[in-house]
């Protein structure tokens, strides 16, 4: 009877810790750019912006499946500043730059109609790799967000060799 109070108590403590350890792990908001472009800017890396909306089914799937779990592995600590803002609010945001725009302002320099969109930026808010739209073809998404990933990379430092042909910047698949 023992043994089966422990299994219980340990299957418990188990069930829960998993529950806590799948719920710590939040994509940040922002609204005031500065600080995520001063990062950008001391670590090199760019900055994957995902434009969502407080309703968007897709969005949701979008964290879930894919930016959750690279920011769970830490495989993408290194490559990548994962972000996002919703774009059904009102209010202003600060830009870049420092100056206050209004969200529609914002993501109307970027083309967004549709979410989810994700854009990688530089520290200026310069676009370096073509943005995904939508959520299409599930099971190839996460291999698209990382060539972007890489390409944003190469461009964003320079100092390696460009891995994918500049004519990709101006399309998606």
């Amino acid at each position: 009877m023992k043994t089966v109070k422990l299994l219980f108590l340990f299957l418990s403590m188990f069930v829960l810790s998993g529950t806590i350890a799948a719920d710590d792990v939040k994509i940040e908001e922002v609204d005031d750019f500065v600080g995520v472009a001063r990062q950008s800017e001391q670590q090199r890396l760019p900055i994957l912006l995902m434009f969502s909306a407080e309703h968007c089914t897709y969005c949701v799937r979008l964290e879930e499946d894919f930016l959750k779990p690279m920011l769970r592995s830490g495989d993408y600590d290194d490559k990548v500043l994962i972000r996002q803002i919703k774009i059904d609010g009102f209010g202003n945001i600060r830009d870049f730059d420092g100056k206050q725009i209004s969200i529609d302002e914002f993501t109307g320099r970027y083309n967004v109609y549709v979410t989810p969109t994700v854009a990688f930026l530089d520290s200026h808010g310069a676009q370096l790799a073509p943005k995904r739209v939508g959520l299409s073809t599930p099971d190839f998404y996460g291999g698209y967000l990382d060539q972007s990933i890489e390409t944003a990379l190469d461009i964003l430092r320079r100092d390696k060799p460009l891995k994918v042909k500049l004519s990709l910047l101006k399309s998606q698949p």
